[in-house]
């Protein structure tokens, strides 16, 4: 195996970082699960994604909240 393609090193980049985070953005978690912030931003509002909301703002989703959040989607 060459160098280049060593399987015990992770790869690198912003996804890979954005993986690794115990907290996000509304914009970070929606590049993580490919959909609009616009649906995380819903959720978070009305209830169901639990979520730091600051003046009316979506300061940080917990990466826990966000899989509960998803886990949830899935039942309902």
């Amino acid at each position: 195996m060459s160098d280049d393609m060593r399987i015990d090193e992770p790869p690198v980049g912003h996804r890979w970082e954005l993986l690794h985070r115990e907290e996000y953005t509304p914009e970070e978690a929606a590049e993580v699960l490919n959909m609009h912030a616009s649906h995380l931003l819903k959720a978070a509002f009305g209830g169901d994604l639990k979520a730091e909301i600051i003046n009316g703002d979506v300061i940080s989703i917990r990466r826990s909240d966000l899989v509960a959040w998803l886990q949830w989607r899935e039942q309902h």
